[in-house]
């Protein structure tokens, strides 16, 4: 179970998890590929006869790049796989790390102001970095994400309903699946609730102006003459 759904408090849910973009992967695969050139080559030039020198020399020294390459591969997608960036229904939670963790939470109240840092390859295919700035907290910096703008949109309307719980203007919609990593699994759809709250509350309150509204307008019964009581 992620770090996020464990501590969830009561009546608290997940409304957004920030993914990250496929070009998020693209150094570590370069790294790895590049590494593991040479061992590609001299597989090659062993099938084809060509190779120089003896064998084992030659593949153990390029065994080495691959191995560099693919321990920066692997460190990467853990990196990748232990990071969570979400937003609740009350805050808004950014943690790092395996085996020791590292955690920024912040309650949404507190957030001030969402600065979006986006490049031109960035608006090309997708990605940006947010930056939080909030009362206590100082600055958040988050890794580039998938769809930023959409992860903003989603603290925004978060922040939004918790100011005014009963204001259908803020009800938020799922966001829909894009490249990369798409959607979270635990993206709940949270307006419906308070959307339909809201009437009832609204009738009632109308129901009651209506009645006092009447008290007020109905004209005073005269008092009877002492021979009609």
């Amino acid at each position: 179970m992620s770090y996020v759904k464990e501590t969830l408090a009561s009546g608290e849910e997940v409304i957004q998890i920030a993914r990250f973009n496929w070009t998020y992967y693209a150094p570590a695969w370069f790294w790895f590929l590049l590494g593991s050139a040479p061992l590609a080559y001299g597989a090659y030039a062993q099938v084809a006869e060509t190779l120089p020198g003896d064998p084992k020399w030659i593949f153990g020294i390029a065994a080495v790049p691959a191995v560099l390459g693919a321990l920066i591969l692997i460190g990467h997608f853990i990196h990748v796989k232990t990071t969570e960036i979400a937003v609740t229904t009350t805050r808004f939670v950014f943690k790092t790390g395996l085996i020791s963790r590292t955690t920024k939470e912040v309650s949404l109240n507190k957030i001030e102001e969402i600065r979006l840092n986006q490049s031109i390859l960035g608006r090309l295919f997708g990605f940006g970095q947010l930056t939080l700035h909030g009362t206590g907290v100082g600055k958040i910096e988050l890794p580039e994400i998938d769809n930023p703008v959409e992860f903003r949109r989603a603290i925004e309307t978060s922040k939004a309903r918790l100011r005014d719980p009963d204001d259908q203007d803020f009800a938020i919609t799922p966001p829909s699946r894009t490249a990369g990593h798409g959607t979270a699994p635990g993206h709940v759809h949270h307006g419906h609730v308070a959307a339909q709250k809201a009437p009832a509350k609204k009738q009632k309150k109308t129901r009651f102006l209506q009645k006092k509204k009447r008290a007020r307008t109905m004209p005073a019964v005269p008092d009877l003459p002492e021979k009609l009581r």
